[in-house]
């Protein structure tokens, strides 16, 4: 009998490939070959966000075999249930919370892997807070403007008086944390050289300074001493001929035109297409030499003015209708704008929240100068609040520019607007606002709010806050226990009940608030079961500290 021996190495090899080839793949591989999409699925890196926030996306898919589908080949398209909630921009795999307000949605993953489609899901839940937070507390500031000078060059406050009344109100205002922003700082007045921001109004320079740069820097440095920062009223969307840059803004067409492709024009000046500055790359220019100019990043807060999204008197048509650029084309870039100062670590504030507006950059803009049409219990204080305006029970804020305008020297109302005003709306925006329900708002520590008899009444149990223009507030932003009285007409004598806090204050002293601070009124009044009985001249404010 022949006996063969084992066939080499080589020759087994080449069987493999030769049945291989005459055969087709095995069952195993051919099985692989012909597996489909099954399923997909999408995660979230995060699935709370903050208005405005981002969180990065990851889709897997599967076959039909049971492993991981190489999705490189694939299409993927995604899809918000509530685009005002969340969307998802192209193709990057990340949703970015909107700027409406909170809310639920869902982000849905259409994928397409050979000629196969499926569809995966990930919910999202958005928050009312920023994306990530605000420089300043403004909720917890008294925000203001300060008018230096108009547009035909004519000065109401230099830089050296622009001091003496941030002084005079930190005295007024018992050192509430405030902002202050200038008008009319720039060229030779409000509105003047706008876009251009790269002149300080020389007629506002302190004489023994070189520059005007120089005082101003002066004047902002020595505000800070009186818990106050400065800053500055700009505009970003409006230009004029006589603008240092009106040229070259016509020569890189950034300026609005109307649909026959003349330029745009409107009360205030010709406006500016977002977009098209910001792709000319001119926006950031002059954000940057403004930050650089005067160490803005340092002061983390500035006021654009007429931050519109439709032109007042234009209806809602584009900005720009020849350029064909969308009004949300060019809220986008807005918002790219807020994005690009935050960066370089200022805050926006502007004029308005939904006047002239289809988004309110909630979650990117903390203050409003005007506060209107904003749901208090929808919004807090937190995410946005305002100059001037909203509904008196929830607590409403001052502007002042007026009033300093008018009497720089005695302030005259000052102190009365501040104490029927900020001074509670600071109490009340420490709260959390829990129900508003048949004309009374209720919040967190039992503090509650309405309208009784024709005026407000604020209480937190015993201790009255307000009585209508009797005012009996804790001034929460000192280290020490103190609280502010005043009286619009003023009383003889009457008892106020003490915060909880203050239970072991036998007797406290009382002191009248003035533009150069205290001055001693009453000392050792006594506390009697907790209250203290004070009498107070019609429109004056006092400082109540334990003895």
């Amino acid at each position: 009998m022949l006996a063969l021996g084992r066939r080499p190495m080589r020759t087994r090899l080449l069987t493999v490939v030769l049945t291989s080839l005459l055969l087709g793949p095995a069952p195993a591989a051919y099985a692989e070959q012909r597996a489909e999409l099954a399923s997909v699925t999408v995660a979230a890196a995060k699935t709370t966000l903050a208005l405005d926030g981002v969180t990065r996306l990851r889709v897997r898919g599967t076959l039909s075999n049971g492993r991981r589908a190489d999705l490189r080949r694939a299409t993927v398209a995604y899809t918000s249930s509530n685009p005002t909630i969340a969307t998802v921009a192209g193709d990057r795999a990340e949703a970015r919370a909107g700027t409406f307000g909170a809310g639920n949605t869902t982000v849905t993953a259409t994928v397409t892997l050979d000629g196969v489609t499926k569809a995966g899901a990930v919910a999202l839940a958005v928050i009312p807070a920023p994306a990530r937070p605000y420089r300043h507390d403004y909720h917890q500031t008294l925000t203001m403007k300060m008018f230096m000078a108009d547009s035909a060059g004519r000065v109401s406050l230099a830089f050296e008086q622009g001091l003496e009344v941030v002084r005079k109100v930190d005295n007024l205002s018992r050192g509430i944390p405030k902002i202050f922003y200038l008008v009319g700082w720039q060229y030779d007045g409000h509105d003047t050289g706008y876009p251009a921001w790269d002149v300080v109004n020389p007629k506002l320079k302190r004489a023994q300074d070189a520059t005007a740069l120089e005082s101003l820097k002066w004047f902002m440095r020595e505000a800070r001493r009186h818990n106050t920062t400065v800053s500055f009223h700009i505009n970003m969307l409006d230009i004029n001929p006589t603008s240092p840059l009106w040229d070259t803004y016509l020569a890189k067409d950034v300026i609005a035109r109307n649909a026959d492709g003349t330029l745009k024009k409107y009360r205030w000046g010709y406006p500016i297409s977002y977009t098209l500055e910001w792709n000319a790359g001119l926006a950031q220019r002059r954000i940057d030499a403004l930050i650089d100019m005067v160490d803005l990043d340092r002061v983390g807060t500035v006021h654009i003015d007429a931050f519109h999204q439709y032109i007042p008197g234009f209806g809602t048509d584009p900005i720009s209708p020849y350029h064909g650029i969308t009004t949300d084309q060019e809220i986008d870039t807005q918002k790219k704008i807020f994005r690009y100062w935050r960066d370089r670590g200022v805050d926006v504030t502007s004029e308005l929240t939904y006047s002239y507006r289809k988004d309110p950059l909630l979650g990117l803009q903390p203050m409003s100068w005007h506060f209107r049409d904003v749901d208090p219990m929808k919004i807090p204080p937190t995410l946005h609040i305002g100059g001037r305006g909203g509904d008196a029970r929830f607590g409403t804020s001052m502007q002042a520019e007026s009033l300093i305008r008018r009497d720089p020297v005695n302030l005259g109302g000052f102190q009365e607007e501040f104490a029927t005003t900020t001074l509670l709306w600071y109490y009340l925006n420490r709260l959390d606002r829990l129900s508003f329900q048949e004309g009374v708002v209720t919040f967190s520590c039992g503090v509650a709010s309405a309208n009784v008899g024709g005026k407000l009444l604020v209480r937190r149990g015993d201790l009255i806050l307000r009585d209508g223009d009797d005012m009996f507030v804790p001034a929460l932003w000192k280290h020490r226990k103190e609280i502010v009285a005043f009286s619009r007409a003023g009383y003889e004598a009457r008892a106020w009940t003490l915060p909880a806090d203050w239970r072991r204050v036998r007797a406290v002293d009382v002191y009248t608030i003035g533009l150069d601070g205290l001055t001693p009124s009453a000392r050792a009044v006594p506390v009697t079961d907790g209250r203290v009985t004070l009498r107070l001249p019609a429109g004056v404010a006092v400082s109540i500290v334990p003895r």
